[in-house]
């Protein structure tokens, strides 16, 4: 229960649920099979085990939530090769040429008699809600993860009174002057850089190196953009902040995972429950710097 990216919106001051009021809310999106002519489908499950009820797991004031999705598996070569099979099938007997609307009804037509059978894929993306901070996480890869993710609770709620953090100032701005003048207190450089030239789109990127890297100051001064920076927080986690604020590749210091490891290892849900804890305690506290340093609040969103 470690999120490694992270999404965050704030909410506004209006937007508050308390755990039975969000389960009986995300009762009505459930998640069920996706149906034989369906190409994929989204639901809620338990974040503690699918196959268990509650769909909200509630510790320490914050609510978690798990997005099951599932989607049917039909390769691109099959289906490439059964509609050049009908195409050549009616071109022998009509004589005649298939073209791009035909070929396009042949397409859904072939789709429509694989789906029944195809084998699916499951993914599952885990967010929770933070109302004491007003704060919602969403542990995802891309936008599209985060978006779908985000949808599904509008439509499962009504509405949501959230939007992603932005700051007053451009992050990269922001970056670029850590890196030519210091960073905040209690943060570190990890050596892992990704610089932009505005001009022509040019890219520049290190990784695992020195954490001063006097190369990377030449290309700020030559008027490249941070894109990504590798940080260090506290002692407490590494990660990599993105130019729009989105929060990749986070590793939680050994220690700080290390220190629930006095549950006994066949209490499950307890070690679970006491991990969900303390990441949303880290992270709310990282979080409430980032909105310091990158100067966001409520009133930007």
């Amino acid at each position: 229960m470690w999120f490694k990216n992270c999404h965050i919106y704030l909410l506004s001051e209006d937007t508050q649920e308390t755990s039975d009021s969000l389960t009986e809310k995300l009762e009505s999106h459930r998640f069920s099979e996706v149906g034989r002519q369906e190409s994929e489908r989204v639901g809620w499950v338990s974040p503690l085990n699918r196959n268990l009820e509650p769909l909200v797991h509630t510790a320490n004031g914050c609510h978690l939530l798990c997005l099951r999705k599932e989607q049917k598996v039909i390769p691109a070569s099959m289906l490439k090769e059964r509609i050049e099979d009908r195409v050549k099938a009616i071109e022998d007997v009509e004589g005649r040429k298939v073209y791009g609307k035909e070929k396009s009804a042949l397409k859904d037509d072939i789709l429509s008699l694989l789906k029944p059978n195809a084998l699916t894929k499951s993914s599952h993306t885990f967010g929770y809600f933070d109302f004491r901070n007003n704060l919602l996480v969403v542990n995802a890869g891309s936008n599209a993860v985060a978006d779908t993710f985000v949808q599904l609770l509008i439509d499962s709620l009504g509405s949501l009174g959230a939007a992603k953090i932005i700051g007053e100032e451009n992050p990269s701005m922001i970056m670029n002057q850590w890196l030519l003048g210091g960073l905040p207190a209690n943060w570190s450089l990890t050596g892992q850089y990704e610089l932009k030239d505005p001009k022509d789109e040019r890219i520049a990127k290190f990784k695992d190196n020195e954490a001063n890297n006097s190369v990377v100051t030449d290309l700020i001064e030559d008027g490249y953009w941070l894109q990504k920076l590798g940080i260090q927080y506290q002692d407490a986690l590494t990660a990599v902040i993105q130019h729009d604020l989105q929060i990749k590749s986070i590793k939680y210091s050994d220690e700080l995972v290390a220190e629930n490891d006095n549950i006994d290892k066949s209490e499950d849900y307890a070690r679970f429950d006491a991990d969900f804890v303390l990441m949303s305690q880290t992270l709310a506290e990282f979080i409430a710097e980032l909105k310091s340093i990158f100067k966001i609040n409520s009133e930007n969103n």
